[in-house]
């Protein structure tokens, strides 16, 4: 993706929307299946200075459903997502310790990206940075959305998705939620 990156900047290719980014990737004759991908890795860049200089407790997590086990979870689904029973049956319990201990006040483990903006909307006040897990394409969308609103953010990718039992790097999300400036 680097190499296609690198090569994108040196058409001076527009790289500010996803619809963009498919232009350019098919103006230097390549396959537009990386257009997530490239969108999600340039808006993190832009917005990461600012992530970072958010105090942890004024940071909203965003963790996709899809990472509990589907067998085994004990969460209860609410009106703001899924409520951690911390059963340890999946990674999630682990991430949102993590979060929890550097001082994260808002954690939600939502079903879809339309819960992330009605939660965004209803404790709009007391938060000035989102980070979010997903896939590319969910990534993507609400990185969009949230480029619109102004509000700070960044984006980590899912290392297997699929909507059920999906993977992700939970040393690179640690990583990323305890970063700060």
């Amino acid at each position: 993706m680097l190499e296609i990156l690198t090569k994108l900047m040196a058409v001076g290719a527009d790289l500010s929307s996803r619809s963009a980014i498919k232009k350019a990737l098919s103006f230097i004759g390549e396959d537009d299946e990386l257009v997530d991908q490239i969108y999600t890795f340039v808006k993190n860049k832009s917005y990461e200075s600012n992530v970072f200089k958010v105090p942890f407790e004024k940071r909203a997590l965003f963790l996709p459903q899809c990472l509990r086990n589907s067998k085994e979870c004990q969460a209860e689904l609410t009106k703001k997502g899924y409520v951690c029973k911390k059963c340890g049956n999946c990674n999630i319990f682990e991430i949102i310790e993590y979060a929890e201990n550097l001082g994260y006040k808002h954690i939600y483990i939502v079903p879809g990206g339309s819960l992330v903006f009605k939660i965004l909307r209803e404790i709009n006040n007391e938060i000035k940075a989102a980070i979010g897990v997903a896939c590319f394409v969910e990534l993507a969308e609400a990185s969009e959305r949230l480029s619109r609103k102004n509000i700070p953010h960044q984006c980590i990718p899912l290392m297997r998705a699929g909507c059920i039992d999906t993977v992700v790097d939970v040393g690179e999300v640690k990583k990323i939620i305890g970063r700060k400036i």
